[in-house]
C-alpha cells in the first residue's frame, strides 16, 4: 500500500565452534534430512494444506480482512470477521502460521472505522480463526536500548509494521521501521534485538539494519538480510531466547535485500539488488547453513528488486525464481541454466485494468502455482473497484491461467498457501547446480 509514510528506500540454522543452531558438519548432500524441533501438523478448516490465505491490508479508510481460497476453488471473503463479528484490524501487514495457530500482524494505530480492529498482534484458532488473544499497540513498548538517546525509558513502536514470524509462542518476531524486536506472548514482553539496528544522529534515532522481507524460520533459528546505509549487505541468524544474532555473514554482494527463499534442507537462497530498475546490480547468493558460507553466487543482469512490498522480491518453484520488480508481470530465471524471461507472465492480458501491483508474486512450491495480486488503484484513500489476484500454473514452459479472482480481496499485503506451514522441509533442489 503507498502510504505516504510507507515510502521508504528499499532497504536458516549451522555449525559454529562457538555458537549455532546445528550439531551438524560437512557437506549437507551427505546428511540425512533436517527435522524441525516442531514438525508441522496437517490440519484441516481455514488451516487444510490446500487452501489459501489472502491478508487484505485494505485502504486506509476500511479495515483489513481475511480472503480464503478453499482446496476446491472457492473463495470466501472476510472470514475472520465472519467468525468474530469483529475485524482483527487495519493497515494490516503479514500473518504467519505456527502450530495451529494463526498469527495476524496490522499497524492497527490509529482508527478510521466505528470498530477500531482487535489489536495489532491477533492471534487465532488456524482452523476456525476464533480469536483467542489480541495484544493492542499501546502495549507495544521495549526497553530503551543502551546507547540511545531517547529521553523516554520506553519506546513506543513505529509505524507501519512489517513482518513476523513465529518460532514458538515465546518467540515471536516482527519488526517495524527501526528495528526487530522479540515478543513473548505468554508475558507481553518486548524486547529490541541487538544487531537488527544501528543508532544514527549520534544515538538519537534507530534506524533499520535488518530487511526482514522473506524472513524465515528454520528449526530454532530466523533468517533475514540486512544492510542499507548503516551497515554492508549480509546475512542475520537470530536464536530463539537470544536478543542479539547469533551469526551474521556480512560484505555480501548487492546494496539491498530483495528476498529470501529456502533451496534444499540446509541451504538458502538470498537475492540481492540495486535500486529499483537497476538492473547489472542483482545477485544470487547460496549459503550453506552448517557451513555459514556461500557455496555459489551468480549475477543476473535483471532487476529483482521488491519494490516497496513488505513480501519476498523473490519466490521459488521447481527449477525457477520468479519475481516481479514492482511491475504488472512476472518474469523468471532458470537455477539450472540461468535463462531469463522476462515478462514470462504479463498480468495485463488477464487483468486489462491492471495498473499496480498489490504484492510480489508468491509460489505454492508442490503445485508450481504462482499467485499475484493486481488492482486499478492503489492509494490510501481510494477503496479499489477492480482488484485481481491471478493464479497460474507453471509447471509446463507456457503458463497457464487456473483462478482469476476478481474483486474479492482489497489491496493484498500477502498471499499465503497454507502448505508453506503445514508441509514438511523441502527437499533440495540445489545439488545439481
Amino acid at each position: 500500500m503507498k502510504y505516504i509514510s510507507n515510502f521508504i528506500l528499499p532497504a536458516l540454522c549451522g555449525l559454529m565452534i562457538f555458537s549455532g543452531c546445528s550439531d551438524k558438519s560437512g557437506d549437507p548432500s551427505t546428511q540425512p534430512p533436517t527435522t524441525d524441533q516442531n514438525p508441522p501438523q496437517i490440519l484441516g478448516g481455514y488451516a487444510d494444506p490446500n487452501g489459501v490465505l489472502i491478508l487484505n491490508q485494505g485502504a486506509a479508510i476500511e479495515n483489513s480482512s481475511l480472503t480464503y481460497i478453499t482446496p476446491e476453488g472457492e473463495v470466501e471473503e472476510n472470514v475472520y470477521q465472519k467468525v468474530n463479528g469483529t475485524a482483527f484490524g487495519h493497515q494490516a501487514q503479514d500473518l504467519y502460521m505456527y502450530n495451529g495457530k494463526l498469527y495476524i500482524l496490522s499497524t492497527n494505530h490509529d482508527v478510521y472505522q466505528e470498530h477500531e480492529g482487535d489489536g495489532t498482534l491477533v492471534i487465532a484458532d488456524a482452523v476456525t480463526l476464533k480469536k483467542e488473544k489480541a495484544f493492542k499497540f499501546s502495549e507495544f513498548k521495549y526497553p530503551r536500548p543502551v546507547g540511545s538517546l531517547d529521553k523516554d525509558e520506553f519506546i513506543p513502536l513505529g509505524t507501519p509494521l512489517r513482518n513476523i514470524v513465529v518460532v514458538d509462542e515465546k518467540n515471536i518476531f516482527f519488526s517495524d521501521q527501526k528495528t526487530l524486536l522479540h515478543f513473548d506472548s505468554t508475558t507481553g514482553k518486548l524486547n529490541i534485538i541487538e544487531d537488527s539496528y544501528h543508532f544514527g544522529n549520534q544515538g538519537n534515532t534507530i534506524e533499520a539494519v535488518a530487511s526482514t522481507r522473506g524472513m524465515m524460520v528454520i528449526g530454532d533459528c530466523v533468517y533475514t538480510g540486512g544492510g542499507g546505509f548503516w551497515a554492508s549487505t549480509r546475512l542475520l541468524e537470530f536464536k530463539k531466547g537470544e536478543l542479539k544474532a547469533t551469526r551474521i555473514l556480512e560484505n555480501l554482494k548487492g546494496d539491498f535485500i530483495s528476498g529470501i527463499c529456502r533451496t534444499g534442507e540446509r541451504e538458502i537462497l538470498l537475492a540481492t539488488c540495486g535500486r529499483s530498475g537497476v538492473k547489472n546490480k542483482s545477485n544470487f547468493m547460496f549459503i550453506n547453513l552448517d557451513t555459514w558460507q556461500i557455496v555459489k553466487e551468480k549475477q543476473v543482469t535483471v532487476d529483482i528488486s521488491a519494490e516497496f512490498s513488505n513480501t519476498s522480491g523473490i519466490t521459488l518453484a521447481g527449477d525457477y525464481v520468479y519475481f516481479c520488480a514492482g511491475k504488472t508481470s512476472v518474469s523468471r530465471i532458470s537455477l539450472k541454466t540461468w535463462k531469463v524471461d522476462e515478462n514470462f507472465i504479463d498480468l495485463t492480458k488477464d487483468a486489462p485494468n491492471a495498473k499496480y501491483l498489490n504484492c510480489n508474486a508468491v509460489a505454492d512450491p508442490n503445485k508450481q502455482y504462482i499467485y499475484v495480486a493486481v488492482s486499478d488503484e492503489y492509494y490510501e484513500t481510494t477503496i479499489s473497484k477492480g482488484n485481481n489476484v491471478l493464479v497460474y500454473d507453471c509447471s509446463d514452459e507456457t503458463p497457464k491461467l487456473v483462478k482469476n479472482i476478481e474483486n474479492k480481496t482489497s489491496y493484498p499485503a500477502g498471499i499465503y498457501p497454507c502448505l508453506l506451514y503445514t508441509s514438511p522441509s523441502p527437499r533440495d533442489r540445489t545439488r545439481s547446480r
